[in-house]
């Protein structure tokens, strides 16, 4: 099964391609989807030497994990102050630490397996208006309230000479945010995971 044409797939990586399975394997660990999930599972567990087995339908990244827009995003779909509402402060606490963790993950799996990705760091959240922009300072203040201390508030000149436009009145910017190419990102993943031992 081939990619679904994409910017991603027509600029993937040159790798190796993985065998089909053919009978039985033995493994201490088995995975099912190669997709971000499964392969930074796959990617713990061999790194701490365990005999790890992956096995997907299609190919490395095939669904979603290889096709998305490529944010490194510091949230959740609901932000950290809708869980400390509703789920009270030890939760928003425990979910606000990790809110970080995945990123810093990420950047640290590029770095050490050199995974060429495109990775970009910086993330830009605009305000078209001032209302826009008086949520961004109160997000600036709770965002750092749990730990995010890269965060710089732009106005109209700061956010200007950061992306060349006039629409927006400022915003922030998000220094432990970042763009990538989640596809090659997934495969660099994947050739990690060979690397260690472990089969796709």
């Amino acid at each position: 099964m081939n990619y679904v044409d994409s910017y991603y797939a027509a600029t993937i990586n040159q790798h190796q391609p993985w065998p089909q399975l053919d009978g039985s394997v033995q493994c201490d660990v088995c995975i099912i989807g190669a997709g971000f999930t499964g392969l930074s599972s796959a990617l713990f567990l061999t790194e701490a030497g365990y005999d790890v087995v992956v096995l997907e339908a299609a190919r490395v990244g095939f669904g979603a994990s290889g096709r998305n827009g490529g944010q490194v995003v510091n949230s959740y779909s609901r932000d950290i102050d809708v869980i400390e509402q509703r789920y009270g402060t030890d939760a928003a606490r425990m979910l606000g630490s990790m809110m970080f963790e995945g990123a810093d993950i990420i950047r640290d799996r590029i770095d050490r397996y050199a995974i060429a990705c495109d990775y970009r760091p910086g993330g830009i959240f605009a305000a078209l208006n001032a209302r826009q922009m008086q949520h961004l300072r109160a997000q600036q203040r709770l965002w750092e309230r749990y730990g995010n201390d890269q965060l710089e508030l732009l106005d109209e000149r700061g956010i200007r000479r950061a992306i060349a436009t006039e629409r927006y009145v400022g915003g922030l910017l998000d220094r432990r945010g970042g763009h990538l190419h989640p596809l090659n990102l997934a495969l660099g993943e994947a050739e990690a995971i060979r690397r260690h031992g472990g089969r796709i």
